[in-house]
C-alpha cells in the first residue's frame, strides 16, 4: 500500500472510531486513551490506560480484562466498517488494513 493509501486508511479508521464514540488520543502527548498509528502497510490501534484505573499506582497492573473487551469492540466496529482486522499477538494491538 502506498504512503497516501496508509494516510487515507488512518483517516478512515480515526473517523470510524470517532463515529463509534471513541476519542483518539494523540500519541505525541503521551496521555492515556485509544491510539492509532501508521505502519508500513496498515494501521495499528492500541490503548494506554489512565492512572485513574489504578489509584494505587501498581507497576504490574495489566488491565487484561479491559484490553480484551476493547479489542473485541474494535474488531467488531472496524470489521463492520469494511476493514480487514486482526490482533497482533506480540503487541496486543489491532492491525487494520484494506480487505484483499
Amino acid at each position: 500500500m502506498s504512503s497516501d493509501g496508509v494516510e487515507r486508511l488512518l483517516a478512515e479508521v480515526c473517523g470510524t472510531l470517532a463515529r463509534a464514540g471513541f476519542e483518539v488520543a494523540s500519541a505525541a502527548d503521551g496521555g492515556p486513551g485509544l491510539r492509532v498509528r501508521r505502519e508500513m502497510d496498515s494501521v495499528m490501534v492500541g490503548w494506554v490506560p489512565g492512572s485513574e484505573l489504578d489509584p494505587a499506582g501498581r507497576e504490574n497492573a495489566d488491565f487484561e480484562g479491559i484490553r480484551a473487551a476493547l479489542r473485541s469492540a474494535l474488531l467488531a466496529i472496524l470489521t463492520q466498517a469494511g476493514h480487514a482486522v486482526q490482533v497482533d499477538r506480540r503487541s496486543g494491538e489491532v492491525r487494520v488494513s484494506r480487505p484483499a
